[in-house]
């Protein structure tokens, strides 16, 4: 299906047990009008009927309802692939064990510094990251996948690298850097300049093949294709923006928004089909075809960037003029990588085995590491290549062990 909401964000409830400082739903106690249960199955079954192919419950702390698990089984039971964004403070060997039997095939937990006094303060609570910590361990222990996520801030900006190494240490399947959108209860907050921008993905970029079990990324921040493409990393494969053309956030009250950090409700599933929403609002039409001013408007990385339509809304309330927290001045040169390159026929099948939401992508990244690399084709083996250096099997390949 063309266009459809492939990857659903959903804030389930706003409740939660931290009082996070950018925190972009304020989260902490529950709004009135958060759908029961029974209204939450019937949103799986419509995100099911529109195409959802990967459904990430969040918060808020998804762990603070009651049907979590529910409402997990469910989407799983429709085909829907589960994962689970929380703070990890609340996962016992219980959970981890329920959650597991109803079908969520990885968790996102959030840390955001290797010092437990600086994320505590920052999570508003004493304690969260020796239990997020436990958390993740608990996950990994259980043969639960975990991507750990961190949000860079002028403050944990330096322990990145710091970060990335915990991460690896703890056995984690990924690891994500969330470049920060002030929204929420975030507007506050000073974010890094544009040249930290530029050396935290570079840093980002650099740092994939000192961990190459596992999958590094960068969230909110669009412009990492210009700097792994340069370098010919599989992280171009990450990069650019799908709100609103694959991707879409629901709130805890059933408000469809084209993301988590733009706040800008298309419609409501408790009075429309979701499918609807996404294939007629006016908003999400454009986002899929923008015409953006500025820099971005001449940049010759547009169609794979775009820059962060949320940033700048957040700081100018215009959704279509330049990132301001991208510091590239555009060259007018043709984009680069632009040609695909001739794929051989098993390579070819192994690539239709990734699932749909993340296939484009995927390609994009084998084809710029083959270009850096003088492969003319790619081959089964140059596939094998890429996905280990990022610590994904091959799709449909059978281990070793069991040839």
């Amino acid at each position: 299906m063309d266009d459809a909401p492939r990857v659903l964000s959903w804030n389930l409830t706003k409740r939660c047990n931290l009082r996070c400082a950018h925190c972009y739903l304020s989260a902490g106690e529950a709004e009135q009008g958060e759908l029961s249960t029974e209204e939450a199955l019937a949103v799986v079954e419509q995100a099911a009927r529109a195409g959802t192919e990967l459904l990430i419950l969040s918060g808020g702390e998804p762990l603070m309802r009651q049907d979590i698990v529910q409402i997990a089984a469910h989407a799983s039971a429709l085909g829907v692939n589960v994962v689970l964004g929380t703070n990890g403070t609340l996962l016992t060997d219980e959970k981890v064990r329920r959650i597991r039997e109803a079908g969520v095939q990885g968790v996102g937990i959030s840390l955001d510094s290797v010092d437990r006094e600086k994320h505590d303060t920052f999570r508003g609570v004493p304690g969260a990251r020796a239990r997020a910590v436990t958390g993740i361990r608990r996950c990994v222990a259980a043969g639960l996948p975990v991507l750990v996520q961190a949000t860079v801030t002028p403050w944990n900006y330096h322990e990145i690298p710091d970060l990335m190494r915990f991460a690896a240490d703890l056995g984690a399947a990924g690891f994500t850097l969330y470049f920060l959108v002030c929204t929420g209860r975030g507007e506050t907050l000073t974010d890094i300049t544009p040249d930290q921008y530029e050396a935290a993905l570079a840093c980002l970029v650099a740092a994939q093949g000192r961990y190459p079990g596992m999958m590094l990324r960068a969230k909110c921040a669009p412009q990492v294709y210009r700097v792994a493409v340069r370098e010919g990393s599989v992280l171009a494969g990450s990069a650019g923006c799908l709100a609103g053309i694959s991707y879409g956030r629901i709130t805890p009250e059933g408000d469809v928004t084209p993301c988590p950090y733009l706040p800008l409700p298309v419609g409501n599933v408790q009075r429309t089909e979701l499918a609807d929403i996404w294939a007629n609002s006016p908003v999400l039409q454009q986002l899929r075809a923008p015409t953006l001013s500025g820099r971005c408007g001449s940049c010759e990385f547009a169609r794979q960037c775009g820059g962060c339509r949320a940033r700048v809304y957040a700081t100018a309330g215009d959704l279509w003029g330049e990132d301001p927290f991208c510091s590239y001045h555009p060259r007018g040169t043709p984009t680069p990588a632009t040609t695909p390159l001739a794929w051989e026929d098993e390579a070819t099948a192994r690539i239709q085995r990734v699932p749909g939401f993340i296939r484009e992508r995927v390609k994009a990244g084998v084809e710029g590491f083959a270009r850096a690399r003088g492969y003319p084709v790619i081959t089964l083996g140059v596939l094998e290549e890429v996905l280990r250096s990022v610590g994904r099997p091959v799709p449909g390949r059978r281990p070793e062990s069991a040839r």
